[in-house]
């Protein structure tokens, strides 16, 4: 699984269609329904794996408690590394996102974005998919 994400990671780095090198400013919605910018989210300083998954995708509620259960909290210690999940379930089924996310035991920050104007700005057409940006917010 390491490698596979560690694989996914550099193809993200050098892939030369990434639409572009930072995060733009909009909206995410946390699981307690608060508005948040981007701006905050992710101009931290720090490394941050952000994560695009969506409840009726397996493959990503599957790989999210993999990385928490053995790997966050080295990639937290070693690396300082901020996980953020943004959930890209439409009105239909984000009453879903909070149900999962919390009886799940994912430690990350976890956002929503249902009407994708976050997803559709970074260029992404569907979960899964993993952005690694580094301290200074370049991605």
């Amino acid at each position: 699984m390491l490698r596979t994400i560690l694989f996914i990671l550099l193809y993200l780095a050098a892939n030369p269609l990434l639409a572009q090198n930072s995060i733009p400013t909009t909206q995410l919605t946390s699981l307690e329904g608060a508005s948040h910018s981007t701006d905050d989210i992710f101009k931290t300083g720090q490394p941050i794996l952000l994560v695009f998954w969506a409840t009726w995708c397996s493959h990503t509620t599957t790989g999210l408690t993999e990385i928490q259960d053995d790997y966050f909290l080295d990639w937290v210690d070693d690396h300082n590394l901020k996980v953020v999940a943004v959930a890209t379930d439409d009105a239909k089924t984000s009453t879903r996102v909070p149900l999962i996310a919390n009886s799940s035991g994912w430690e990350y920050e976890m956002y929503s974005d249902v009407n994708g104007d976050f997803r559709r700005a970074m260029g992404i057409n569907n979960a899964p998919y993993l952005i690694l940006i580094n301290p200074e917010g370049e991605i």
